[in-house]
This record gives C-alpha cells, sequence and structure tokens, in this order.
C-alpha cells in the first residue's frame, strides 16, 4: 500500500490523563478491505470521508458512508469492511484515559451507542490539520491537546447528553463554582450573594435555594462561616492585629466583625488567639 493511501502514526502522552490522543491515521481502502473479526486494547474513532462499508459489533451491522463514524471500544468484538463498488476512505483517532466514559456521555453515547454523523463539514480539513501536528515536540502539548479536544467534541449521537443524573450533576458545578467563588473573593468587602448569583446565569433566589440545598446553609451564611474560619486561622498564624484580620475577611468595620466572630466562635477574637 502507498503511502499516500495509509498513514498511521503513534506517540506517547506523558501529560494528560483523564482523555489523550496516543494515535491518529488514514487509510484509503481497497474494494472489500476487512478488519477482524477483533479485539482492539483501546478507544477509536473512525470518520469516514468518503466511500461506503460498514461496521459490524456483536450481532449488530451498520452501513455507513461519508460523514458518518463509528466507535470501538476495548474488548469489543468488531469487524468492519469496505464496500466492494465504492470502498471507504477514513480517518481514526486513538484514544484513552480514566474519564473517557464520562466524556463520551457528555456527547450522547450510551454503552449501546457505536455510531453517528459528523455535522461540521470542514471537519476533514480540521483532521488532516491534526495529523501534521509535531506531536513529538512538548512545546506544543497543550496545542495539539486543545486541537484534540476539539475534534472530540465533533463526535456526537444525541442532542443532549446522556448522563442518568443531569441534573444533580449540573447542580454540583454550580456548587462547586460558589464555593471557588467564594474562596477567591471572601476578602472582598462588597462581595454579595446577588453577584455570585449573576456570574452563574442564575435568578438570586434560585440560586440561595440551590446552595442550601447542596451545603445545609444558605448561600450568605457559608461565606460568613468562611470568612470567619479564614479569621480564626490568621489569628493563630499571624502577627496581624484584630482590624487586619478584619480588613483581611473582608470586613471594614471591626465591630461588626468582632460580633460575628463571637457568634461563630463563642469569644471574642482577642480572647481567641489567647485561648490559642
Amino acid at each position: 500500500m502507498s503511502e499516500e493511501n495509509f498513514k498511521d502514526i503513534f506517540f506517547k502522552e506523558d501529560y494528560f490523563s483523564e482523555l489523550y490522543c496516543f494515535n491518529i491515521g488514514y487509510e484509503k481502502c481497497e474494494s472489500g478491505h476487512r478488519f477482524g473479526p477483533s479485539l482492539r486494547e483501546n478507544y477509536l474513532l473512525h470518520f469516514i470521508a468518503s466511500g461506503k462499508g460498514q461496521y459490524r459489533i456483536g450481532q449488530r451491522t451498520y452501513p455507513l458512508s461519508s460523514g458518518d463514524f463509528f466507535l470501538i471500544r476495548p474488548n469489543e468484538l468488531i469487524t468492519y469492511q469496505a464496500d466492494e463498488e465504492e470502498p471507504w476512505e477514513y480517518y481514526w483517532i486513538g484514544f484513552s484515559g480514566s474519564k473517557v466514559e464520562e466524556l463520551l456521555a457528555l456527547n450522547g453515547f450510551s454503552k449501546e451507542d457505536h455510531i453517528g454523523t459528523i455535522a461540521d463539514t470542514s471537519f476533514e480539513e480540521k483532521l488532516l490539520a491534526f495529523m501534521k501536528a509535531d506531536f513529538f515536540d512538548d512545546s506544543q502539548k497543550l496545542v495539539n491537546q486543545a486541537n484534540f479536544y476539539a475534534l472530540f467534541a465533533s463526535f456526537k449521537v444525541a442532542a443532549k447528553p446522556t448522563l442518568k443524573n443531569i441534573s444533580g450533576n449540573r447542580k454540583k458545578k454550580y456548587r462547586e463554582s460558589f464555593l471557588l467563588y467564594v474562596e477567591n473573593n471572601y476578602y472582598r468587602e462588597d462581595l454579595s450573594i446577588e453577584e455570585i448569583s449573576r456570574s452563574l446565569f442564575l435568578h438570586p433566589a434560585y440560586f440561595s435555594q440551590l446552595i442550601k440545598e447542596e451545603l445545609g446553609l444558605t448561600a450568605a451564611d457559608y461565606l460568613n462561616l468562611y470568612r470567619m474560619n479564614k479569621a480564626s486561622l490568621l489569628l493563630i498564624t499571624t502577627d496581624l492585629i484584630v482590624e487586619e484580620i478584619s480588613n483581611a475577611v473582608g470586613y471594614q468595620n471591626r465591630h461588626s466583625f468582632s460580633r460575628a466572630f463571637k457568634k461563630r466562635f463563642h469569644c471574642s477574637p482577642t480572647e481567641y488567639k489567647e485561648k490559642n
């Protein structure tokens, strides 16, 4: 087979673990060319650039043509074969990682899904560009990974993710975003729950209800708890005076800070420092 009709590139990945590409290839198949029955060790996605063929997994056979793709999972018995009259040419991407199934689910794949169609008309052009990348230059790792993610995102089989608990998953993400927001902004006196809810594009009332469900306390109570815990740490690990600590955790008024601190720890900041 000529080099023009076949290309298979392998490269070891040392930087990414949840989802990474280790192989990309291309083949312009001869009439009736067949692979299998066989098992593969890793995940492979094949994109059909032109022609026809069929993909068989277990007892199911799928006729496929230009624009379609098929997924091979590890240790599944598969066979695929080019059409006799219009043999296909295809590209493939080999990938692996600890979060592959979860990320496939985000693209609509269930365990029973193996085929789909690429809607992006420029997809082959992007694949060709990816194949020309320097996979052995560490300075290009992030660029190559970003391009791989963009390609991976095009392999969809449903309009919506198929994760069983998508509502719970979304709530978890909102909760984690709220915790990060507080962690990185607690020192601001002007920080408000309304501001945080706007950053998540949520109505303040719904946001407050969601946080209460997820954390067991209101968003405002959590913010105050975080500030007080941070203040207690500063009291016992630094030589800052109470007023400085008050300012450091978002209180410009020392008396308001002392009241909030006493409510949390049942003693004044000065007494807390002396005890610890």
